[in-house]
């Protein structure tokens, strides 16, 4: 007797195990089929009529001035020609604001409201990156207008949100609006050097006690495409920022001549150390902001893709070695990176180096810290020999709240790109707005145009151009934002 209640005991067991397995199927399934996106109530946007003509012009003249910044300097008088514009374009807007140079490069313009409140903060640099004129297919400082195309540096990088965002307070101030709350225009020219002025400007707010109810900066873009099995357009707005870490690997030896080789060559030791860097990535750790764009984007993917994302949870390994697999900025937003960027060694081919450097730069997620990947960073390379020493770095900041703010980007954003989602996303590269963190919980990063991967990376690299359409369409998207503030 006591033999067969085992044997019912464990037929009971075997039958529970695949009962169990085929309830926990049934739950992913559910999951997967509830993961879609919600019901959209696609009224017909108000018509807004904008001089799409006169901001291509005011855009063209801007990429004219050729505001390029560097840790060497700047040409003042460039700088100056394009300053000099802002009052000649926006005369109304200038009349009724309040307008301040800050530090080197910044301009302030306070355009006041009707009422007392929290301001909201529009923040546009207007200094840009160098070009090699020699390789793009049209002069990168002449404003070429070709076939529906304006061609320039900084047309994307960011003469063209800096325009558009003056243009519609310009239309506006025209016709007599006035913003209910106070809203100010925060102008930089030394954002691609990292440049103290940004910092300025953050800094007077603090001083005067001011609070803004949400800041704008550059960041996503509306494109096709980006995320993974996603089969509608990603309108990306940047709710985090990663931190930066520039960071110097040295190793030294007495040197010598290299037909007698060293056994300490500097050089060979600091590969040794990158290649075990390579093999031991940051984890991965991704944070609210992807996790919010996966519940957003990820409802618009096929049945099998929303199984796993539906259940990213309990499918963990699964879903990171999806991410892993994404790479890009998918995978960027789900780790601290590390990217080699230089090297250098011997200035003689016949000279083992006395000093051998290589730098690479890091993008650091909310929860690390420069301190804490350079402890990690020796721990891995193992080699008292190998110094790293730390340059330009910021630490990484929390992600901004998804309230109020958040909510008047997307009212605008779907106004004028009907067709695109509206997502959070971590932004990875640097702006000026990491410092605004700081003072305000609600910080974005969106910029208004809609490219395609081709055009996203002219960015920093030859042929730069816009679109013209996406001039028209950022000037309505910042109408619509200032009608709100």
């Amino acid at each position: 007797m006591e033999r067969s209640y085992c044997e019912v005991d464990r037929m009971i067991y075997y039958l529970l195990i695949p009962l169990a397995g085929v309830l926990f199927a049934g739950v992913l399934l559910w999951r997967a089929a509830a993961f879609v996106p919600p019901k959209r109530v696609e009224n017909p946007p108000e018509e807004i009529p904008v001089d799409r003509d006169r901001a291509v012009e005011h855009l063209g003249r801007m990429i004219r001035c050729k505001t390029v910044s560097s840790l060497e300097g700047h040409d003042e008088e460039e700088f100056r020609k394009f300053r000099s514009l802002l009052p000649e374009f926006y005369p109304e807007l200038f009349g009724a604001s309040e307008v301040e140079r800050v530090d080197t490069t910044g301009v302030l313009i306070r355009w006041k409201g009707r009422e007392k409140g929290e301001p909201a903060v529009l923040l546009g640099h207007y200094d840009v990156v160098p070009a090699d004129e020699a390789a793009w297919d049209k002069p990168p400082f002449e404003g070429v207008l070709d076939k529906g195309v304006l061609w320039g540096r900084g047309a994307l990088d960011m003469k063209n949100q800096l325009c558009c965002m003056l243009e519609a307070a310009e239309t506006l101030a025209e016709q007599g609006f006035v913003p209910l709350r106070d809203v100010y225009f925060a102008l930089s020219g030394e954002e691609e050097i990292m440049g103290p002025t940004a910092v300025s400007i953050r800094d007077l707010f603090r001083e005067r006690g001011i609070t803004p109810a949400f800041v704008l900066d550059e960041g996503g873009d509306i494109m096709e495409g980006f995320f993974p099995g996603a089969d509608v357009p990603c309108a990306m707005v940047g709710v985090g920022e990663k931190g930066a870490a520039n960071l110097y690997f040295r190793a030294r030896s007495s040197g010598g001549h290299s037909s007698v080789p060293a056994k300490n060559n500097p050089l060979p030791r600091l590969c040794r150390a990158m290649v075990r860097v390579e093999k031991h990535p940051f984890p991965m750790k991704p944070g609210r902001a992807l996790d919010s764009m996966v519940d957003t984007m990820g409802r618009y993917c096929k049945f099998s893709t929303r199984v796993l994302l539906a259940n990213r949870r309990v499918l963990r390994p699964l879903y990171y070695r999806w991410l892993q697999k994404q790479g890009g900025m998918i995978e960027a937003g789900a780790r601290t990176t590390f990217a080699l960027t230089r090297a250098s060694g011997s200035e003689a081919g016949n000279v083992i180096p006395s000093e051998a450097m290589m730098f690479a730069n890091l993008r650091l997620m909310w929860g690390d810290s420069v301190d804490g990947v350079i402890r990690r960073l020796n721990k891995i390379i193992d080699d008292d020999q190998v110094v790293i020493e730390p340059s330009i770095c910021t630490e990484p900041k929390p992600d901004s709240l998804m309230t109020g703010g958040f909510d008047k980007l997307k009212s605008a954003i779907e106004a004028t790109w009907p067709k695109a989602v509206v997502s959070p996303y971590l932004m990875v590269a640097c702006t000026d707005s990491r410092h605004w963190r700081d003072i305000c919980d609600n910080v974005y990063r969106f910029s208004a145009k809609e490219v395609t991967g081709a055009e996203k990376a002219t960015v920093h690299g030859n042929n730069e151009r816009i679109r013209i359409e996406n001039t028209e369409h950022a000037v309505q998207f910042f109408i619509r934002l200032l009608k709100q503030c």
